[in-house]
């Protein structure tokens, strides 16, 4: 049973989560050698060790050979290799000189042994965890251990598996993507973390996509839909053969002529049958004239695209015909998996929760049966961990402020027969569509009936709105842009507004888009017209979701629509909320979304600062900067905009901030945060001094830095069964500060959502500068909990605060933000790069002169929902 704190404002409660206690460390102990020690010749067709590899598992696999076949008496028992550049041995290795050995490797072949004189290995003893787990200090060492302790777990799975170095997927549970060239495979996240007393072992599923094995003409044949191999006979220009060359590049593949061998593609070529080339400086043949004549194979379809395995600078060109290729088994897809095979995705890895800890279980058990973990000394046990939780009271959430406080299940609330706070005014409105099967009278129904329709829902909510918007049907999606001004102009003409009047009548305007199923271009279009060209509002509809609408989906739409035109949808009310209120205070969300792997484009900035007393109202700030770059580059810029805005409409700059940061990984706390916090104070100082104001007048906003993490592996389940919500997740409110939380960071875990389908995740805190409460926990945990119910556009809480959630979906912009005309620049991590080579530097001057800021008039709008 649970026991009550009503006076803390939660009850406690007891979870399972995907934990596992390392009961006993290593006994063993362990000599490091640096890899660089390790040199490998190989033959022309393999990538030489020395120096570094590039690619890692190629590394891998010249390590395992090494000790399996080159030199086995050296290396048992076998050793452990973390893929990038350290080697441990759990002895000490019969190397020359009592040092380090320089050992000739070629895959599949036997080489000798070549002494060398450095001495390269130390200790590294697994009590040096205990600086951590129970020092709480994080030193060099206890990172050493850890790191070995998590390699000793991961060494077994990863060497017989696909994985990425954190995860490994057998290809036993997948699901193929027909048409795509892509399976789904499910796999298992291994992660050694310390905990306050103990150090514990995280698994979880995860879903990696993984490009199908085969003969390569099959899944090229897949991937355009096609079925007759003639079909692929295209010249470069044709679409499906761009689509084809950007799906495989990078791919390896084994081509199947003489001696079988591993290559790389490089590009396609039309006709790789027909294409000629000079063999031996002297004779000109065809590649389909030379597989006849060394290798006795005919090639059945010469004009049908081939594969380039050289730079297409290169002036000796190695082709091969596509029909002697075939895809390597388990290589990972590392793009963004496409817009279209996302719902697929979301099916694939969704599961219940007893499902999902059922396989968590089963993969932690498989996990000590390694013969590195058995080696090792290391002990778990298998029994999911049980923690201490607390269930947080449901803040008080409001529609109108004369009306009683909202009922609120399993994280939701309805909006039934409520008001808004504070409805805003749709005067002016008009609906432009591009969906071919919707008439004039079809869209008229649609908006203005009076059963279900937008105009309903809208007045229900307190909405003052026209009653006759201004439509514009079957409009022309190639020119998107134009057609819109065009309709604005012929509404603004039919309501005769005069010319001194049309900044205000476009200030109050609203510009409800119908999109096609298809309409993701046009989509951007419109964005880029609304945002940044004539800085109208503007709302996309999907014409599947309008098929299906009825008075849910038209409150929603309704919520985006006030809130979009400055109105409040509803407000939240807890006791740190009200303490905030009585001085000011500002809440800003932050984040840097980055383009997808290989992708040579730029990070895009995202802030978003509050202005109003119930932290539900937020402008937003917008940049770009140089890919992968985690720290906010032109944060003291924002900070300065931001405080001065919120100074200039509040009689005075914030007393208090709080800071919350999306994206920062562990890995980063230490690199990016200080520089930030130091940029934050940066901004004060500056601003004050443009105001004329000295610190002691005025002190400085008292900061507090919060990083919310969403990328991470904890999972939290119900005690007992009966004991969780109606889909068997833990109650939404969980809050974890103990058990599994980092014993040198202020961390918690919140579960502040409902999952819909499938299991819930919680999101990480860490509290990394708290000058307003002095790491008091409880003020930040409940703080972050009322921003989770203030989402404007849902009525439901959400995994994240709100705050947060905006700067994401401000950086999910960045694409509007440029013409969507210019071909050569965007931001769709689906489309062609900028020209040049991915390890060049990105040339930062072209996008800052194509990146646009929003438009003065939306420039103070939640435009972004």
């Amino acid at each position: 049973m649970a026991s009550q704190h009503a006076d803390a404002g939660y009850k406690k409660i007891q979870l399972i989560t995907n934990a596992f206690e390392i009961t006993q460390l290593p006994t063993k102990k362990y000599a490091q050698y640096d890899e660089t020690d390790v040199v490998s010749s190989l033959s022309a067709q393999l990538v030489t060790f020395n120096p570094p590899c590039p690619i890692r598992n190629k590394r891998v696999q010249l390590i395992h050979h090494l000790q399996m076949n080159v030199a086995p008496e050296v290396f048992n028992p076998r050793i452990l290799y973390d893929g990038q550049a350290i080697v441990y041995a759990s002895r000490q290795l019969k190397l020359a000189n009592n040092g380090s050995g320089t050992f000739n490797v070629r895959l599949g072949t036997p080489g000798a042994a070549d002494p060398a004189a450095k001495d390269a290995d130390y200790p590294s003893p697994f009590r040096h965890v205990y600086d951590l787990i129970r020092e709480k200090k994080s030193t060099a060492r206890a990172l050493v251990a850890t790191n070995l302790i998590q390699l000793i777990i991961r060494q077994g799975p990863n060497m017989h598996n696909t994985n990425n170095g954190r995860a490994y997927f057998t290809g036993e549970d997948k699901n193929v993507l027909t048409g795509s060239g892509l399976e789904l495979w499910r796999g298992t996240f291994q992660s050694v973390r310390p905990t306050m007393g103990k150090m514990i072992l995280n698994v979880d599923t995860c879903t990696a996509a993984v490009y199908q094995s085969g003969p390569l003409i099959n899944i090229c044949l897949q991937k355009i839909r096609a079925r007759d191999t003639r079909d692929l006979d295209l010249r470069e220009r044709d679409m499906n053969f761009k689509n084809l060359e950007k799906f495989l590049k990078g791919v390896r593949m084994k081509v199947k002529a003489g001696k079988s061998r591993i290559q790389t593609i490089r590009g396609l070529v039309p006709a790789a049958g027909e294409f000629t080339f000079i063999k031996d400086d002297t004779v000109e043949m065809t590649v389909a004239s030379y597989f006849q004549q060394a290798y006795n194979i005919r090639i059945q379809y010469p004009r049908i695209i081939g594969v380039r395995l050289t730079s297409n600078k290169n002036p000796r060109q190695d082709i091969i015909p596509l029909e002697l290729c075939e895809i390597e088994h388990g290589q990972l897809f590392k793009r963004k998996i496409p817009e279209e095979l996302t719902s697929d995705m979301v099916r694939f890895s969704t599961m219940k929760p007893h499902v999902r800890l059922e396989k968590i279980q089963t993969a932690a058990q498989l996990s000590v049966r390694s013969d590195f973990v058995a080696e090792s000394g290391m002990k778990l046990d298998l029994n999911p961990m049980g923690v201490d939780a607390k269930l947080l009271f449901v803040p008080s959430l409001f529609f109108h402020p004369e009306r009683p406080a909202l009922v609120v299940r399993d994280g939701a609330w309805n909006a039934l027969r409520q008001r808004f706070t504070q409805p805003a005014a749709l005067a002016h409105w008009m609906v432009v569509s591009f969906v071919d099967a919707f008439d004039i009278r079809k869209i008229t129904d649609m908006m203005t009936a009076r059963g279900s329709s937008l105009l309903n829902s809208c007045g229900n909510l307190g909405m003052n709105i026209n009653p006759s918007p201004f439509i514009q049907a079957r409009a022309n999606g190639h020119n998107a842009e134009r057609i819109l001004t065009d309709s604005v102009r012929g509404y603004s003409e039919q309501l005769g507004v005069p010319e001194s009047d049309v900044d205000r009548f476009l200030r109050k305007l609203m510009v409800i888009v119908l999109l096609p199923n298809n309409g993701a271009g046009i989509r951007s279009a419109v964005k880029h017209w609304g945002d940044v060209t004539l800085g109208v509002a503007t709302q996309c509809l999907r014409e599947a979701k309008l098929h299906k609408a009825n008075d849910q989906y038209w409150n929603n739409i309704a919520l985006k629509l006030n809130a979009r035109l400055s109105g409040t949808n509803f407000f939240s009310v807890s006791p740190v909320l009200t303490q905030l209120k009585n001085e000011p205070f500002m809440i800003i969300g932050a984040d840097v979304g980055h383009p997808g792997p290989g992708v040579q484009k730029p990070s895009v900035t995202g802030i978003v600062y509050s202005h109003d007393q119930f932290a539900t109202q937020y402008v937003a700030l917008t940049g770009i900067q140089p890919p992968r770059v985690e720290q906010i580059m032109d944060l003291r810029r924002y900070i300065i905009e931001a405080v001065g805005s919120f100074a200039q409409k509040n009689q005075g700059p914030p007393k208090r901030l709080i800071f919350f940061r999306d994206g920062i990984s562990e890995g980063e706390f230490d690199k990016v945060a200080p520089l930030e916090i130091a940029e934050i104070k940066a901004a004060f100082s500056d601003l004050w001094v443009k105001m004329g104001v000295s610190p002691q007048q005025s002190p400085f906003p008292r900061v507090t830095y919060i990083v919310v993490g969403k990328r991470h592996h904890a999972v939290f389940f119900p005690g007992r069964q009966g004991q969780g919500d109606r889909t068997g997740n833990a109650y939404a409110g969980s809050l974890i500060d103990s058990g599994v939380t980092h014993p040198a960071v202020h961390d918690f875990y919140l579960q502040s959502h409902a999952a819909i389908q499938g299991t819930c995740r919680s999101s990480h805190y860490s509290i990394l500068l708290d000058e307003n409460w002095n790491n008091e926990m409880q003020k930040v945990q409940e703080l972050s909990y009322t921003l989770c119910h203030v989402y404007a556009k849902a009525t439901r809480s959400v995994s994240i605060p709100a705050p947060v959630y905006y700067a994401d979906l401000v950086c999910s912009r960045g694409m509007f933000h440029v013409d969507p005309n210019n071909r050569d620049l965007g931001f769709d991590d689906n489309v062609s790069t900028v020209s040049g080579s991915s390890n060049s530097p990105l040339d930062m001057s072209r996008w800052q002169q194509a990146f646009r800021n929003v438009h003065p008039r939306l420039a103070r709008s939640m435009y972004f929902l």
